[in-house]
This record gives C-alpha cells, sequence and structure tokens, in this order.
C-alpha cells in the first residue's frame, strides 16, 4: 500500500513539474493542451480573438551599442511588464520573436468580443504606463529611450500545431496575423504607441480616433486604423 501511493505521489510530482514547465513556456492555455496531447502536426481550430502583437523601437540600434547582459536585461524588463498587463486581463503570449511578442485574448462567445476587445486596449494602456514608470527606474546612460509599439487586431485564426516532424510549434496562423504584424508596422512608421485595426474597433465598440484608411503592405484592401483617444 505504502510503495503504491509512493508511486502515485511521485506521478503527481512529475505531472505537477511538467505543467510548470509548459506552462513558463508555452503558457496555461497552450501548455495544457500539450499535456493533454494535442501535438499532431497540422492539428488546430478555428478560434475568435483579440491579437496583440507589439515591439521594441531602435532595438537593432540598441544591439550595436550595449553590451549583450544589459540588452537582455531590458528585454526582460519590457516583457516582464507587458506579460503582466497581458495576462492580468485574460491574455496570454504565444510567443517572443527577438525584441517582440505575440499575445491573444481569446474570444469563447459572440458577445465577448467587445469584453476581449477592452481588456486588450487596457493591457496595451497599462503596459504603456508602466513602461513609462520603468523608464524613470533606469538610468538612460548609453542607450536611447525605450519605446514599445503595440498593435491589437480582432480576427479568426487556426490555433495549433504548425512546423517540422519532430519540432513544432504551438501558435497562431492565418490572415489575421499578417494583418495585425502589418499594422504593427505603421504604428512605428506613424511613430505611435498603439493602433488598433477596423475590425477591432467594430468589436471594441468604444470610441477612438480614426487616422484613415490605410494601404498595409502585401494586402489588397485598405484598412481604416485608430489609436485611443488618449494614447
Amino acid at each position: 500500500m505504502t510503495e503504491r501511493l509512493s508511486i502515485a505521489a511521485d506521478m503527481n510530482s512529475q505531472r505537477q513539474i511538467a505543467e510548470n514547465v509548459l506552462k513558463a513556456y508555452l503558457g496555461p492555455q497552450t501548455g495544457r493542451r500539450v499535456l493533454a496531447g494535442q501535438i499532431r502536426r497540422g492539428s488546430g481550430e478555428s478560434i475568435a480573438a483579440v491579437l496583440w502583437s507589439s515591439d521594441l523601437r531602435r532595438f537593432t540600434q540598441m544591439s550595436d551599442r550595449l553590451p549583450g547582459d544589459s540588452l537582455i536585461g531590458i528585454l526582460n524588463d519590457l516583457f516582464d511588464l507587458q506579460a503582466k498587463a497581458i495576462t492580468d486581463r485574460g491574455g496570454e503570449i504565444l510567443k517572443f520573436v527577438g525584441d517582440g511578442l505575440l499575445a491573444i485574448f481569446p474570444v469563447g462567445g459572440p458577445d465577448e468580443a467587445a469584453r476581449a476587445a477592452g481588456n486588450a486596449l487596457a493591457a496595451a494602456q497599462a503596459a504603456q504606463v508602466a513602461l513609462a514608470a520603468l523608464q524613470e527606474r533606469v538610468p538612460l546612460v548609453g542607450r536611447p529611450p525605450l519605446e514599445i509599439v503595440i498593435a491589437l487586431h480582432y480576427g479568426t485564426v487556426i490555433y495549433g500545431n504548425v512546423g517540422a516532424a519532430d519540432r513544432l510549434d504551438f501558435t497562431v496562423i492565418g490572415p489575421a496575423v499578417n494583418l495585425v504584424s502589418r499594422i504593427e508596422a505603421v504604428a512605428k512608421s506613424l511613430d505611435l504607441p498603439l493602433i488598433v485595426s477596423d475590425d477591432f474597433a467594430h468589436a471594441y465598440g468604444g470610441t477612438l480616433k480614426s487616422l484613415g484608411l490605410h494601404q498595409l503592405r502585401g494586402l489588397e484592401l485598405p484598412h481604416e486604423l485608430f489609436v485611443p483617444l488618449v494614447a
């Protein structure tokens, strides 16, 4: 009896370790899916979500001027403040890409789009406030000011496994992912910290300021882009 209890306890401990590792590397929702065995390449589901794409301005310039440990420290600080803003409001980070990140705020039903959009917008604004506070704590010696740009879009994506036969990535793919990255590029070119799409504006339903129609690279039709009244 004691031996069986010891084995059960050990199995539970190993599962808890696996859950913690997957949560750290994949996020809580994605980690649970992988642990449950949803690891077949090409498997996935169509979900509605608010997408978040963000990036650090002048990262190349910083990487040329700063030592590696300082650069990693800056990135970790930026990711920390964004991660807190995102996860506190129901979002999940899917991946870090260099100095940028991709996150989603899943929409469980047609009546939840406005809530998810509101949470994503609040998270973006909270991240910018946290960044301003970080600027006051961290000296500017040897580097330019830290600025992140954030793009938000609402759309349908395929959420699942893509990759090689022996190396998979659990992520989102689809036109909506491409679109939010194009909007982020516009935010950089216009030197604006936060821009949202027309589809996001429709889902959100609140008051936003229009930036007019913009032709996004690689897309046939222009999209109207917006910023919060206070961005």
